[in-house]
């Protein structure tokens, strides 16, 4: 088998597993062809990492992002409680001073126009 012939059948069988003794033949005898194979597994295996690492980064950046929308939820859900809360005491609060003024014998209009101020 001529070089040439070689590289074609190391390209064309390379990751055919049922090939794998002719491919592990053809890099025995020839020096270049080895060169190339052992670029290619420590390329592979540099894939492999960044492959690893990026994952890792995607995780990293998943979880913030989770954790900011869980405290945006957090805080709108706090907001509408203490908005409800404050509307609420606000309420008692007004009916409270109605009381009062009605107790202390003002007229309908003076009430209504001291809650106007």
């Amino acid at each position: 088998m001529t070089d040439p012939e070689k590289w074609a059948v190391y390209i064309q069988y390379l990751t055919d597993r049922s090939k794998r003794s002719i491919i592990n033949e053809i890099v025995a005898q020839e020096e270049g062809i080895a060169m190339a194979s052992s670029v290619l597994v420590k390329v592979s295996r540099d894939e492999e990492e960044r492959a690893r690492i990026m994952r890792a980064e995607k995780t990293e950046l998943d979880y913030i992002s989770y954790m900011a929308h869980a405290k945006d939820e957090g805080y709108a859900e706090g907001h509408a409680e203490g908005r409800n809360e404050g509307r609420k005491e606000g309420r008692q609060e007004g009916e409270k001073r109605i009381i009062e003024l009605l107790k202390s014998g003002k007229s309908r209009e003076e009430i209504i126009a001291e809650f106007e101020e």
